[in-house]
């Protein structure tokens, strides 16, 4: 059994016609959901999540499609920053013909997770524990997904002890089969990190503020190895920063959503990441690259999703 796990940064989700940047926004949901669809996502984790039931909304035009192979359901964690001003939250999706929450006796799940050295994590990550056992063809395994957005406010080595603190402290005890028990529920367990890091992993010409692909960590005196994957550019310029004559590859601006997992995953699953095209593929090319970045900016948001398959075995 393969599963598609997504990561969307959704800018500003909410019902208002105007974006925190003052640009206008026509959010277009019956899109949003066709997106989810279409690219096969399993279960979704969703960031800048304003307004919970602008997540509802979603999922209600994801089950109005009346699909016997979909039912989708959602969860918000409504506000993550520990500052007054940022009214911004996580989001799950998930679809239950696929995948389902882990039912964990006296805990939220999903829940915020409090992190050791937290003090450098502006926004607490949001942790949500699914599986597939129990449902048809699925594999009796747990997939551990940690929603990040690290704060693009603070200054990019800031954001970096942020990375450091998600991928060297937070995922090295998620990881830790027998730190997070369920009972009943005893499986193998496949954490990945995954979001909007507003970081470079790219080589591009300001190397020194990137991240790296290979973490290395030192925890519980066991040390451990994070690979950090997905190259491709994925939030997008504004149209005053491209010209007339302009391609959709000169839309995208930076290298910022990824997907961090322990190194050793590579040995047990076969894994496969990838940028969804989202540009061409839904606002169709007949339109000019500035029309096109207009609409989708003003309709969906200002980041492209990428995805991860996960070959389950």
């Amino acid at each position: 059994m393969s599963i598609v796990i997504g990561s969307f940064n959704i800018r500003d989700l909410n019902f208002s016609n105007e974006s925190k940047d003052g640009e206008t926004q026509k959010r277009d949901f019956p899109l949003i959901a066709d997106m989810i669809i279409k690219e096969g996502f399993d279960v979704v984790a969703i960031q800048e999540v304003n307004a919970p039931m602008a997540l509802e909304r979603i999922v209600f035009y994801l089950n109005k499609k009346k699909n016997l192979l979909h039912e989708w359901e959602c969860d918000a964690s409504g506000k993550a920053a520990t500052t007054n001003n940022d009214p911004e939250g996580y989001g799950f999706i998930w679809n239950k013909k696929r995948i389902r929450l882990m039912d964990i006796s006296r805990k939220n799940n999903p829940t915020f997770y409090n992190c050791a050295g937290g003090k450098n994590v502006i926004r607490p990550p949001y942790y949500g524990r699914f599986t597939t056992r129990g449902l048809p063809g699925g594999s009796n395994c747990e997939i551990r997904l940690v929603n990040t957005h690290i704060h693009d406010a603070s200054r990019e080595l800031e954001r970096i002890a942020e990375f450091d603190v998600l991928v060297k402290q937070v995922l090295p005890r998620i990881c830790d089969h027998n730190e997070l028990p369920v009972f009943n529920e005893m499986m193998p367990a496949y954490t990945f990190l995954l979001g909007d890091y507003n970081l470079r992993l790219d080589k591009g010409e300001r190397a020194d503020v990137r991240i790296e692909s290979i973490t290395p960590t030192l925890y519980t005196n066991k040390k451990r190895y994070y690979k950090t994957v997905q190259e491709e550019k994925t939030s997008l310029k504004t149209i005053k920063m491209i010209d007339q004559d302009a391609d959709l590859r000169d839309c995208y601006k930076s290298n910022y959503d990824h997907f961090t997992y322990e190194f050793d995953l590579i040995r047990k699953l076969k894994l496969h990441e990838e940028r969804v095209e989202a540009l061409g593929k839904y606002f169709g090319k007949e339109k000019s690259a500035q029309e096109i970045l207009q609409l989708y900016r003003e309709k969906v948001s200002d980041h492209v999703p990428i995805k991860m398959t996960v070959d389950l075995k």
